[in-house]
């Protein structure tokens, strides 16, 4: 999507043009979060461009809506408020590990087991 129809001011001879590609993939999500509030409150950067995949492409969607209601403030208060309900979402979900399972440790991790036919 190209923000060049969002940018209405003139640029600083300092600041850079970037153009963003975001990944997909559960936490990736999250931790692109945190990288892009802090693109966003630095005045040296200016978002030109943002792409992304499933969890990148929902980060790329609320950062356009942010900026479009309220410039980098609105950014970072719609992204700040999107993680907010995902993690509200998740901690109230009706699938989540029992106390013996945190315990034992099940469900951090998955092993698969390579078997051949002779065992």
């Amino acid at each position: 999507m190209a923000l060049r129809t969002l940018r209405t001011r003139s640029l600083p001879s300092d600041c850079k043009l970037i153009d963003l590609g975001l990944q997909g993939g559960g936490a990736h999500g999250a931790f692109t979060w945190g990288v892009l509030d802090r693109l966003l409150v630095d005045d040296r950067v200016e978002i030109d461009g943002i792409s992304g995949t499933s969890a990148g492409a929902m980060n790329a969607v609320v950062l356009a809506d942010g900026l479009a209601r309220g410039g980098r403030k609105g950014a970072r208060e719609r992204l700040a408020l999107f993680w907010r309900r995902v993690s509200d979402a998740a901690r109230f979900s009706p699938i989540q590990r029992t106390a013996l399972d945190q315990l034992r440790g099940a469900g951090r991790s998955i092993s698969l087991r390579a078997s051949s036919p002779s065992t």
